[in-house]
């Protein structure tokens, strides 16, 4: 990890460049021994507090990335 925190655009002109999300994750018991345990959690952003949820942990880059369009 960097020792200094990186400086983030706009910063010091007061403008919010900065979008947080809370990313919680849990293992989902399998209903077989011979099936895998799946993946699950939801995705939510500070500013709203909606919550988006996923069942493959691919679409979190996806939830992720529509906020940031969205901020446009």
């Amino acid at each position: 990890m960097p020792e200094n925190p990186p400086e983030y655009p706009n910063e010091s002109n007061g403008e919010a460049s900065l979008l947080s999300f809370v990313v919680r994750l849990w293992k989902e018991a399998s209903a077989s021994a011979e099936e895998q345990a799946k993946w699950r959690g939801h995705i939510t952003p500070i500013p709203n507090g909606k919550r988006y949820y996923f069942s493959d942990i691919n679409e979190i880059s996806v939830i992720i990335r529509s906020q940031l369009e969205d901020q446009r």
